[in-house]
């Protein structure tokens, strides 16, 4: 019993830290998940932002240009500095927050700026492709020194000038022409566009935060759901091997009870005629002596006499066709015939109560007989002199219980484990009498346990189903 629990003990703790685990894992690869997706959400949407207002500002700028009349001489323009800077002055007016515009020919050459202080540059290779697919290219810098775009007179150790920088490529085209005359750069302050990347961080990470949460809480409670059910699946299969432990002892004790009754059986039929011949022996050579010692052993041999012809009796009707039905009163005034003369000589009182009223069959009487027989011989054993011995009868939802109690010194825990098994007794006997008590009990279909165990005594009960009592009642009788 010990090994059983301390291997369901270990195995629930081993469940458990896998469950633990395997929970925590999971929550680890959803953080994961959400914040990579979260991620990347996040540099498309920036990606978005920054490319919206390319397009925007390409549409009003080629808008301002048609109003003016200038998409059909916007060649001419390009080629005349002084309209080169007109179309530089224009094209800052599309949008506050302009800080400066460069114009470049179609292959991206630099061609004039506005304000003068913007440093001359060409466009990077990497535009073209797509300003000649009349498609805006647009930048953000969020930390952009100034100092690389523009001419500035700083002193000597000031801390240097950084800005956000929006930088926005707008190809510039006649109408209807799908050729790219030439391109303007629009360096743009990018404060706004950096305070509209923190609130769409901000919004971001509350929708991961919550995704996590929702998703963590979802998660959190289907694991709980597939643990109980898998918690349930291992009870079920660890009952049903302690079912099968139990089955292969009982079966293996009910060999081994077989094989003891054949063994018993055998013995009894060896011994009935020495005891016989004893017996004769003994009254012969009596002859009215008072002898103790002598008495004695007339007593022993008569007990034991008495004995076989109780088993050879029980045999005979387990075998035979005789039916009969023995009221629970009667089986009470049976044992206490039986046990008379060990009681007498134990100095033990018994008291026996019989609660509750019924009838038994003979075959069942007679197992119960010798079942409650060896309980109460063990309480007498245990019992030391002047004590008593209870048995009492009473009725429960099941069936009758039949309770032996005795007042010795409780059973040693070394032996608990293996009580109803054939071990050495503690009272000096062969430590079979419970075993087979147990088997016989079994048998039964009833049920033998041991329901108090102290230093002031143990009570044993015989459970008895309903359906081996053909009536069952409270009564209120005693027999001491």
């Amino acid at each position: 019993m010990c090994a059983k629990n301390s291997f369901g003990g270990k195995t629930s703790t081993q469940s458990r830290s896998v469950a633990w685990s395997a929970w925590a894992l999971a929550l680890v690869v959803l953080a994961i998940t959400v914040a990579g997706g979260t991620l990347h959400l996040r540099v498309h949407l920036r990606e978005h932002l920054v490319q919206r207002d390319g397009e925007i500002l390409t549409t009003v700028a080629l808008a301002r240009q048609y109003a003016n009349g200038s998409g059909a001489t916007l060649t001419q323009r390009l080629g005349n500095p002084a309209d080169q800077l007109a179309l530089a002055l224009e094209i800052s007016q599309i949008k506050e927050g302009v800080l400066g515009v460069r114009l470049f020919d179609r292959n991206g050459r630099f061609e004039t700026a506005f304000p003068p202080t913007l440093l001359a540059t060409n466009l990077a290779n990497d535009d073209l492709p797509m300003l000649r697919a009349l498609q805006p290219v647009c930048r953000f810098f969020e930390q952009a020194t100034l100092g690389d775009y523009f001419l500035l007179e700083t002193p000597a150790g000031s801390p240097v000038s950084r800005t956000p920088l929006l930088e926005v490529n707008i190809p510039l085209h006649a109408r209807g022409d799908s050729n790219l005359v030439a391109a303007a750069q629009l360096l743009l302050d990018g404060r706004a566009v950096a305070s509209e990347y923190d609130r769409v961080d901000e919004h971001l990470w509350l929708l991961g935060l919550g995704l996590y949460l929702g998703g963590a809480i979802l998660l959190s409670g289907v694991l709980i759901w597939a643990y109980r059910r898998l918690r349930k699946a291992q009870a079920l299969l660890e009952e049903r091997t302690a079912r099968l432990l139990r089955a292969n002892h009982e079966l293996a004790l009910a060999a081994k009870t077989s094989a003891l009754g054949s063994m018993t059986a055998h013995l009894i039929h060896g011994l009935s005629n020495p005891l016989a011949n004893l017996q004769d022996f003994i009254a012969s050579h009596s002859n009215g002596a008072s002898d103790g010692d002598l008495q004695a052993l007339a007593a022993s041999t008569h007990r034991m006499q008495q004995l076989v012809h109780d088993v050879v009796r029980v045999l005979g009707e387990e075998r035979g066709g005789d039916h009969y039905q023995i009221t629970l009163a009667e089986l009470v005034e049976v044992l206490n015939g039986k046990l008379g003369p060990t009681v007498a000589d134990s100095g033990v009182r018994v008291i026996t109560l019989l609660d509750v009223d019924g009838a038994l069959s003979n075959r069942h009487a007679n197992l119960i007989l010798l079942i409650l027989e060896n309980l109460i011989h063990n309480a007498l054993r245990a019992t030391p002199r002047g004590g008593k011995v209870l048995v009492r009868f009473m009725a429960e939802a099941e069936g009758v219980v039949c309770q032996v109690a005795d007042e010795g010194a409780g059973i040693s825990a070394l032996v608990l484990p293996r009580l109803f098994t054939p071990c050495h007794s503690t009272h000096g006997g062969s430590g079979l009498g419970l075993a087979i008590s147990n088997q016989l009990a079994n048998q039964l279909g009833a049920a033998l346990e041991l329901i108090t165990n102290s230093p002031s005594g143990c009570v044993f009960a015989l459970k008895l189903p309903r359906n081996l009592l053909a009536e069952a009642k409270l009564a209120g009788m005693e027999h001491s």
